[in-house]
């Protein structure tokens, strides 16, 4: 399916934007566009308040913010039960939810036309359909890895089997299934030799983690990572690089490039205009700003995601890796499978998990 993008191609995007190293409500209203608000959902800090400084620059409508309540897959039964009407015109998503809302025909194509910024965005991280239309507006690339924070962390974690250590009980901030897709299941799958298609080892290893005593919360959005790790709570996460950015009051080291059994799942994130908005042009037109260069490097500096715009400067270097190094650590998950599992992951967590917590 041509909507899926392979590790090579990714990476080699990825690397046209930064990612991979190249060693190998708003109250001005602009009377031109309808009268109707613009619908925009996003998440929590520091994604919403990114957003709504930018706005505030665009100035061509007032805008209705809705939040993400958990994970950004909570947003799909919201529109699904309001369909063929949801409250919605842009919706900032990632990769695989993308692809669900490609599979229910939600999202509505994309040209240069439409958004003539896209011009300075590689290809390769726009999500297609299976006929080549564009459906998204890429905003950021990103990864999900772990991190902890030394300061409060009672040992040093170099590898996954490290979070097994006695030493770590109460220390670590679990995510939900919903939070990641649960991409922190398919890491310890990966560690134990499964995948997304074999994840029986990876709930295998979250049993013992479970059992061990070792996390001392489950986290079901992005405020309680912020919380848990800023209060000293935990230590030891599975995050996006972009919740991260919202942490301010304790260092952390992240585990990008520590060991071959920590992977870093890269991803992109973004915005889809609903097929039913009846404001298409404004959403075009707002999602279209929030991409150019001067933008851009403002969402990198706030949100901490690395631009697509390859015209904007940036500096993750924890996120930047050769082509080597991308082979040891780094995994393109197959997203659409992962939306495909998540509802019966959430079964599996609920029954086998949640009860040795």
């Amino acid at each position: 399916m041509s909507s899926k993008l392979t590790r090579r191609e990714l990476l080699k995007a990825a690397a046209a934007s930064g990612v991979v190293a190249a060693s190998t409500s708003v109250p001005f209203m602009n009377h031109a566009y309808g009268a109707n608000p613009l619908s925009v959902v996003d998440w929590g800090p520091p994604w919403i308040d990114n957003t709504k400084k930018i706005a505030a620059a665009w100035g061509k409508s007032e805008i209705n913010w809705t939040l993400h309540s958990g994970g950004a897959a909570s947003i799909l039964p919201k529109i699904k039960a309001a369909w063929p009407n949801p409250p919605y015109d842009l919706v900032d998503n990632w990769s695989p939810v993308f692809l669900s809302m490609m599979r229910e025909n939600w999202a509505q194509t994309v040209t240069l036309d439409d958004c003539p910024n896209l011009a300075d965005v590689p290809e390769g991280l726009i999500t297609k359909d299976g006929a080549g239309n564009w459906k998204n507006i890429p905003r950021g690339t990103s990864g999900v890895f772990f991190t902890y924070a030394p300061d409060n962390c009672p040992i040093e974690i170099n590898t996954v089997d490290d979070l097994l250590d006695p030493k770590l009980k109460g220390h670590i901030l679990w995510p939900n299934p919903t939070l990641n897709t649960n991409l922190q299941v398919v890491a310890l799958a990966k560690a134990r030799g499964g995948d997304e298609y074999n994840m029986e080892p990876g709930w295998e290893f979250l049993k013992e983690l479970a059992a061990s005593g070792n996390i001392g919360r489950i986290s079901a959005n992005t405020s309680d990572v912020i919380t848990s790790l800023e209060t000293g709570e935990t230590s030891v996460t599975f995050v996006d690089q972009g919740t991260l950015s919202g942490i301010k009051g304790t260092s952390l080291r992240h585990l990008t490039k520590a060991d071959p059994s920590l992977k870093t799942f890269l991803f992109v994130s973004g915005w889809v205009v609903l097929s039913s908005s009846e404001n298409k042009e404004l959403a075009f037109d707002f999602a279209n700003f929030t991409i150019n260069k001067e933008n851009s490097e403002l969402y990198y500096q706030e949100v901490g995601e690395v631009p697509v715009n390859g015209k904007a400067e940036h500096g993750i270097k924890h996120l930047k890796f050769s082509s080597g190094e991308a082979e040891d650590f780094v995994v393109i998950p197959d997203w659409d499978h992962l939306g495909v599992e998540l509802d019966s992951w959430n079964k599996t967590f609920e029954k086998d998990i949640v009860p040795l917590l």
